[in-house]
């Protein structure tokens, strides 16, 4: 693990949340259309605005910027971010620039696009974790053949 590297590991709820929050703008996104009728009588109305949907893109995407870069101090994949610029894409032009036949698949795609790249941080970040536990566990048995080498070389006779 390189030195410059943090040695703590980003908390893998922040990965958890993001992906939570991201799938489930995507199953109100999928799901909304179908209830437009209902949620009112039920006193879910509120769920029927543009409001909703954009507090939980935002929140998707505000999660992702700080998972992300927290998850790239640690593992230093800069390719994690592909897949937040891919998924803002989606989203923006799912909302601004197309049809609205395919506002709803282009949106929905890019949220499980952001989910897919949660998935993809909290993997780099435990491969890295697991780097970091193998390396020390390799140094600790180096330190230790060293030192029973020292040992054995001033003659001592107990072993480690």
């Amino acid at each position: 693990m390189d030195r410059n590297v943090s040695a703590v590991a980003p908390r893998s709820w922040i990965d958890s949340l993001g992906t939570t929050v991201s799938m489930a703008c995507a199953i109100q996104c999928a799901v909304l259309p179908l209830l437009v009728g209902v949620l009112p009588l039920l006193g879910l109305g509120f769920f029927v605005g543009d409001g909703i949907e954009k507090i939980f893109v935002a929140t998707s995407i505000i999660i992702a910027v700080s998972s992300f870069s927290w998850g790239f101090r640690y593992h230093r994949r800069f390719h994690i971010f592909v897949f937040l610029v891919s998924a803002v894409a989606l989203i923006s032009i799912g909302w601004l620039g197309i049809d609205e036949l395919y506002e709803t698949p282009i949106v929905i795609s890019g949220t499980l696009v952001l989910a897919a790249g949660h998935f993809l941080n909290r993997r780099l970040c435990r491969l890295c974790n697991e780097c970091a536990d193998e390396q020390a566990s390799a140094s600790e048995t180096a330190q230790r053949g060293s030192d029973a080498f020292l040992i054995n070389e001033r003659g001592d006779e107990h072993e480690i």
